[in-house]
Order: C-alpha cells, then sequence, then structure tokens
C-alpha cells in the first residue's frame, strides 16, 4: 500500500470514498453550531466589545461567571467553530487569578491598579478592530502584518479565528486554528507573512469550494479537521511503538489510548466494543480490577452521579438528611491520585475513628476547653459546643488531617488551636503516631475509566466545568477546577483528573443521541471506528468449531446491507448478536426470527419495499460457505456445457 502525503488531490480522493459519512456527521455539527452562533449573536453583538466592562470580558471570577471569555472557552459557546480549548487563560490579554484576588497580564504578572483601565481599553479596541478588519477580508491592513503589527490580539489565533467565524457573513472562514498543527496546514496552502492564519485559512476555504462548492465553510471545516487527524495520527505511530515496547503492550488501541488519554470506540451495533474496551483496559491495568472504573450513561444521568452531589442519607434517628458525597468518577479519580503516592502511612483514621466512638459513649462531656466541649455531627465530624449555649462550630476530620501533616496549616485562629487540642488527645490517648510525609512518584499503575454508551448522556450536565480537565492537555494540577458544590466542601482543595487516569468511551454510530454529542467532547477524544469483521476473532474465541459458518453468514448478510440505499456500513451487525446462537442452540432460524430480523425492520420502517428488502436480507443470511461453494461449481459446470456445445 503506498502511503499517504497530504495533497489537495489526496484529500479530494479521501472525501471521494469517505463523502457519505463525511458529509452526515458534519451536517449535524453545522446545524446545531448556527444555532449556537445566532444566540451568540444575541448575546454579545459586535459593539458590545466596545462597552463591556473588564468583569464581562474576563474568565476566572468563579466557574459559573457567564464573562465573554469564559462563554467561549468552557461556557455554553465552547464547542461554537470546534471550540478554543487549550492554553493558559493569558491567551486572552486579562484574566482574573483566584488565588492572588488580581488581574494578570498574559505574560501571568499582576497589572498595576493604576494601569488596569487603560490596559483593558486597549484590549478592547484591538480586538474590535482586528474582527472589523477581518470581516471583511482586508488582509493588507497593517493589523494583518505578522512581524509588524501592534495589534496584540495578531498572535491569538485561536481565539481571533473563532470570533471571525462568529462575527463575518457568509462564512469566509473555517472553524479551525491553522497555527494549531501549522506544519500539517502549510503542506495544503503555505502561510504568508501578511494575513498569517487568516488570510491562510480564508484562501484554503475559497479553494476547496472551486471543487466542493456544496461543502459550505461550516461543513468543510469539520472535514478537514478530519483529514488533518488522519496525518497527525500518522506522524505519532513511531511514537506508539516505542511506548508499545516500553510497556509491554501488545494491542495497538492500547498504544493509540496511552498517548491520546481519551478514547471514544465508535462502530455499528455489537461490534464488541464494550468488550473491547474491557480487553484494553485489562491489558493496561494487568486486569487489576481496583483500577478499572465502569458507568453506563443514561438520559437521567447527571453530575451528581459522576463527579459529586448531596446524597439523602438518615440520621440514626429515624430522619433524612442530605450528605455531599463524591460521584463515581471523582472516587475513581481519589484512587490514581492516592496510587501515585508512596510513605505518608499514619494510623490518623484508626485514632481518629476510637475517639469518635468513645465520644459517642462517653458518660461525661468530653471538653477542650473550661467552656467548650466536643460532639460527634451526622458526618462524622467533631462539632464545637459551648455551655453558655453561643453557637458552636465545626471541626472537619479533613481540616484536623491537614493540621497534622502541616503544623503551620492556614486556617482561621479558633480551627488552629481546637485542632492542635484534638490532636494532643489523638496522640496521648489514641495512639496517633508522627506524620511521614508522603512523595508524589511516577507509578507505572494505570487506571482504566470505561464509559459506555457515552452518547447518551446529556455531555455537558454530567461533566460541567469537567469539559476542562478532561482535556489530555491539562492532566494533573495544571487542571484543577473548583466543582459545583466547592462552597460545601470542608477545605479549598480543587479537583483534577491525574495523569495516569484513561478515559474509554464507547457509542453506537446509528443511535439517534450521537446527533447530539457536543464538539467540544469530540475534540477531548480520539475516535476510532471499530468494524464488524475487525471483530470476527471474538466468534473464533467463543463459538469454537461454529465459528466459520457464523462469519460466512455474517459477511453475506453485511454485504447485502451496505447495498441497500437506506442503509450503509454503519448499519453493519456486529458479531456480538451471533453469540446469541448458544442461547438458541446454534438454529440458525431461531437467530433470524428472534435477534436480527427484528432489527432489520427497526433499521427499515418505512422504507420502500420493506418487506421485499427483508426477503433479500434473509437470502443472504441463509447462504453458507457450502452452498456458495456449491454455487460456483455449478456456474463452472454450466460454462463448461455451453462451450462443448459452441464445439
Amino acid at each position: 500500500m503506498l502511503k499517504r502525503k497530504v495533497s489537495l488531490e489526496d484529500f479530494y480522493d479521501w472525501y471521494q470514498e469517505n463523502k457519505i459519512r463525511l458529509r452526515e456527521d458534519a451536517s449535524k455539527y453545522s446545524i446545531y453550531n448556527e444555532q449556537l452562533r445566532e444566540e451568540f449573536l444575541r448575546e454579545w453583538p459586535l459593539d458590545r466589545i466596545l462597552t463591556m466592562s473588564i468583569d464581562d470580558y474576563v474568565i476566572g471570577k468563579g466557574e459559573k461567571n457567564n464573562s465573554f471569555c469564559y462563554a467561549l472557552e468552557i461556557g455554553k459557546y465552547q464547542s461554537l467553530f470546534m471550540g478554543i480549548g487549550g492554553g493558559g487563560s493569558s491567551k486572552f490579554g486579562i484574566y482574573w487569578n483566584e488565588d492572588t484576588k488580581s488581574y494578570k497580564n498574559q505574560a501571568n504578572k499582576i497589572i498595576p491598579e493604576s494601569e488596569l483601565e487603560d490596559r483593558f481599553n486597549k484590549l478592547k479596541s484591538d480586538l474590535y478592530e482586528i474582527i472589523q478588519a477581518g470581516i471583511k477580508l482586508d488582509f493588507n491592513n497593517p493589523i494583518f502584518d505578522i512581524k509588524k503589527s501592534n495589534n496584540e490580539f495578531i498572535g491569538r489565533s485561536a481565539v481571533v479565528t473563532k470570533l471571525l467565524c462568529i462575527y463575518s457573513e457568509g462564512y469566509p472562514f473555517l472553524g479551525i486554528n491553522l497555527n494549531s498543527q501549522k506544519r500539517f496546514w502549510n503542506k495544503l496552502l503555505p502561510q504568508k507573512n501578511k494575513g498569517g492564519p487568516y488570510l491562510q485559512n480564508h484562501e484554503i476555504c475559497k479553494l476547496f469550494s472551486k471543487t466542493y462548492p456544496e461543502l459550505e465553510p461550516s461543513i468543510l471545516g469539520s472535514i478537514l479537521f478530519e483529514y488533518s487527524k488522519y496525518f497527525i495520527d500518522s506522524d505519532n505511530k513511531q511514537g506508539e511503538k516505542e511506548m508499545s515496547e516500553q510497556n509491554n503492550i501488545h494491542h495497538p488501541l492500547s498504544n493509540i489510548l496511552l498517548q491520546s488519554k481519551n478514547l471514544i470506540l465508535r462502530g455499528a451495533p455489537g461490534t464488541g466494543k464494550t468488550y473491547l474496551a474491557k480487553e484494553i483496559a485489562k491489558e493496561l491495568t494487568d486486569g487489576n480490577e481496583d483500577q478499572i472504573g465502569f458507568v453506563q450513561f443514561h438520559p437521567s444521568y447527571d453530575y451528581t452521579d459522576f463527579v459529586e452531589g448531596l446524597r439523602p442519607v438518615s440520621n440514626g434517628d429515624g430522619a433524612i438528611e442530605f450528605k455531599l458525597q463524591d460521584g463515581i468518577f471523582k472516587d475513581f479519580c481519589q484512587k490514581a491520585k492516592e496510587a501515585q503516592l508512596i510513605g505518608g502511612q499514619d494510623n490518623f483514621d484508626e485514632a481518629w475513628d476510637s475517639y469518635l466512638e468513645y465520644i459517642n459513649v462517653a458518660e461525661e462531656k468530653e471538653y477542650i476547653t473550661k467552656t467548650s466541649y466536643l460532639s460527634v455531627n451526622s458526618r462524622q465530624n467533631l462539632s464545637v459546643n459551648y455551655d453558655s449555649g453561643v453557637p458552636g462550630w465545626s471541626l472537619p476530620r479533613k481540616y484536623v488531617y491537614e493540621l497534622y501533616k502541616d503544623k503551620n496549616y492556614n486556617k482561621q485562629e479558633y480551627y488552629k488551636s481546637g485542632g492542635r487540642t484534638v490532636l494532643e488527645t489523638l496522640r496521648k490517648r489514641f495512639g496517633l503516631k508522627d506524620y511521614l510525609s508522603p512523595t508524589e512518584v511516577d507509578t507505572d499503575k494505570k487506571f482504566v475509566f470505561i464509559i459506555d454508551e457515552i452518547n447518551r448522556g446529556e455531555i455537558s450536565k454530567i461533566f460541567g466545568e469537567l469539559f476542562f480537565s478532561i482535556d489530555p492537555g491539562y492532566r494533573g494540577e495544571k487542571g484543577s477546577v473548583s466543582t459545583q458544590y466547592a462552597n460545601l466542601h470542608e477545605t479549598d482543595e480543587k479537583f483534577y483528573i491525574p495523569e495516569n487516569v484513561y478515559i474509554i468511551g464507547t457509542m453506537n454510530d446509528i443511535d439517534r443521541s450521537v446527533d447530539t454529542f457536543d464538539f467540544a467532547m469530540r475534540r477531548r477524544f480520539r475516535f476510532v471506528e471499530i468494524t464488524a469483521e475487525s471483530q470476527f476473532y471474538i466468534l473464533d474465541e467463543k463459538l469454537g468449531e461454529y465459528a466459520e459458518e457464523a462469519k460466512t453468514r455474517l459477511r453475506n448478510l453485511n454485504a447485502e446491507i451496505e447495498k441497500l440505499q437506506e442503509l450503509n456500513s454503519h448499519y453493519h451487525i456486529g458479531p456480538s448478536y451471533f453469540l446469541k446462537l448458544e442461547e438458541v442452540n446454534f438454529d440458525y432460524e431461531l437467530l433470524w426470527s428472534d435477534y436480527l430480523k427484528p432489527l432489520l425492520e427497526d433499521y427499515l420502517r418505512g422504507s420502500y419495499e420493506e418487506a421485499e428488502t427483508i426477503v433479500n436480507l434473509k437470502k443472504a443470511f441463509d447462504k453458507t460457505s457450502n452452498e456458495q461453494k456449491n454455487q460456483v461449481v455449478t456456474d463452472n459446470n454450466e460454462g463448461d456445457g455451453n462451450e462443448n456445445a459452441d464445439h
């Protein structure tokens, strides 16, 4: 097979081979994208850029803020024109830093208050001017001279490209930041100093539209982006090979997951995607079930199930109250973090639980000062109460533990005083040992989280602010986020996804919920199609001597499905359906009537000549390898007879 090279001709060939699937996928996104664009323009008309306040603009003032930058990157417009996630907040020129309680510039330095107004006015003016020049396609404007421009946004191509797509009429730009993977895009059409990635973007758009006028830019952008991934993936093959040898990995998809962090297995129903996901997870974890997580999304699944939320619990007196609990994914990530630590052995939990048990059964109050005593609350934390009846306060386990690890842990003085007293009691009466500080290490323990039918859940509702930290480039503490329930946490600790966590999703191509799968999420995953043919080995493993006939019937049926105008390869029957043969005692008629025919009727419902099509599909299914051989022999004999007659 000849190695492919990036070129216009290669793209045209590739598009022709895949255009039905490509146009279907891109068109779905294009409709959604246009609805989102219209909503954005109503909320943020171009002139509003000049009148907005600094807090209307900056990202960082609370995870739920509705600022211009927040909305574009991680808010409701993040998937508009394929998103601009990644990189630091400094790419917007000014952002709010919650830790320092200050506004910072693109160099991550605090902007003095005396300079802030002038600095922000210059930023607004530059942003407005580059958008105005761009939507007029005025690339001779000095603003677009990459080397000489004084406009501070000239080098922020991710932000500017997205805004040019939003504010331009007639879609003269692709929704792609061409400075990302610049080497690839320059092979299609080299970037010029004057106009930079913006002129290059417009010219690529015009170039392809001449050959394929039916591909409007919003659709073309999605298709070109998918084309680019093929070559970017190819450039990574050598890295994958080295990674395979280093990690003793054999399955090629295991290598892809190691490199990409997030992987979605997509394909026709029954191709064994979930089975394959579990096999990959087993290989990466050496079969250790504690390092594998699994969940299946569904329409009512939400953030409180996945990340964290309030759950009803009994307080022991018959009353119900709500307690903050980690969801399945957050809990899984905490396990992965713990696996990255060595040392830190302590007996705090044992000592703490013993103290709480003692307080619960003690006949006298457990005083920590002359006028205040301890009790145990429903969250298994300590409460400090006063004899005078003055309202008390909570002394959380997490705080005492942090103080145990670091005697200078910063908190209100009354916390520190109460915490020290409790720690002293734990040491003297309950055997608390000195804390041995843990060390974070590069562990070879990998944790794999499988999300089955990922497209059936409402992605933005389930992941929330994890849209940001799920990005492969933001694993570890640099991707820390405050969760939606951060105000209920007992410490200020933020949540992040550790480096050693890998995510596999599965989705059926023909499921209607694929249409609503958030494009910002698509960008954070690497997609691999799992075909029915590629999974035939499952039949060999499970059916033994019966596998060959099953594979023949399945191939014949899928070949007939692919011929139908109403269907395509997305509607292939996967080998998992043929594993039902064991249930029906290898009766192919029962397999057809009880499993395959109902599915195919669903595929074809309302189509032209549905009944006749089902009959033809049944004929294909009934062909076995012996029948095909006999047909070939018959055809050959008939041919020989004709030749003899001629002689």
